[in-house]
């Protein structure tokens, strides 16, 4: 969401903003803030970017199905699995734990998960990566986007 001369835009994040989709535009930025809401929900975008400047994010809003991918052990497949936190769908197995690391890094990265948990045989977590969006502290001032 972009506060913008004409109202508030919700368009897709795009590292070529002249690629990116706009879904509408608001005149309220509460009615913007409700409908990029109903957007996450209804297509499950992974999270929403709210700009407080042409190069600042001021907040970012997750999707909750997006908050967490897990590294774990299968026993059932006998095998590392890279799994979103309550959903039944495996990104990635292997039989070697540190490329099962490797894989949910990539996953985390590439479907925009909040956080990757690295997991123990036992199922205990015992190491919590937060996306680079917050590793590197997007909201920073000093941290600057093309939007």
């Amino acid at each position: 969401m972009i506060e913008a001369d004409h109202g508030y835009v919700l368009r897709e994040f795009r590292h070529e903003p002249d690629e990116a989709t706009v879904y509408s535009v608001h005149e309220d930025r509460m009615k913007a803030m409700a409908a990029a809401s109903d957007r996450l929900e209804a297509t499950h975008h992974p999270c929403i970017l709210r700009w407080d400047s042409e190069d600042s994010v001021g907040e970012i809003y997750w999707d909750d199905t997006f908050d967490t991918a897990r590294v774990e052990h299968s026993r059932t497949l006998k095998r590392w699995v890279v799994v979103p936190e309550h959903e039944h769908y495996v990104f990635a197995s292997t039989h070697d734990v540190t490329q099962a690391y490797e894989y949910g890094k990539q996953v985390q990265e590439q479907y925009f998960f909040k956080n990757l948990e690295v997991c123990s045989e036992r199922g205990e977590v015992e190491k919590t990566v937060e996306h680079p969006f917050i590793r590197k502290s997007i909201t920073d001032p000093h941290i600057k986007f093309n939007r």
